[in-house]
């Protein structure tokens, strides 16, 4: 399906607004967020298995309940932990197992979008 003309143009001609950067920097606040992304990279990776073994991604989304699950109690722990952080974007760094410095980034409005589209019955 192709949008029409229009809304092609519109779309152009309002300039992005990029949001802040929110710097996780609190001991606790950058638990919460790698655990955010955390649940995020395990549901990816086995929804990214499952369709590269032929499966449909409508389907794939759907067949990890407790990675899912898992993934919006960390999403909802961290928006009740910092309500203020709802759609922002946060940068954060923390030292993984290995003892490296890792940096990352989390857009809190994507991952709310996705959560609030993926409805599994």
């Amino acid at each position: 399906m192709s949008l029409p003309v229009a809304v092609i143009v519109l779309a152009l001609a309002q300039p992005a607004t990029p949001l802040p950067t929110i710097e996780v920097r609190e001991h606790k606040d950058v638990a919460a967020v790698d655990g955010v992304n955390d649940a995020m990279t395990a549901l990816s990776q086995k929804v990214t298995a499952c369709v590269a073994g032929g499966r449909p991604a409508e389907t794939c989304r759907c067949s990890y309940p407790q990675e899912l699950a898992s993934l919006r109690t960390k999403y909802d722990g961290l928006m009740k932990q910092r309500p203020e952080w709802k759609d922002q974007l946060l940068s954060y760094r923390y030292i993984n197992k290995e003892g490296r410095n890792i940096s990352g980034t989390l857009v809190l409005e994507n991952l709310r979008r996705q959560l609030e589209m993926l409805r599994c019955f």
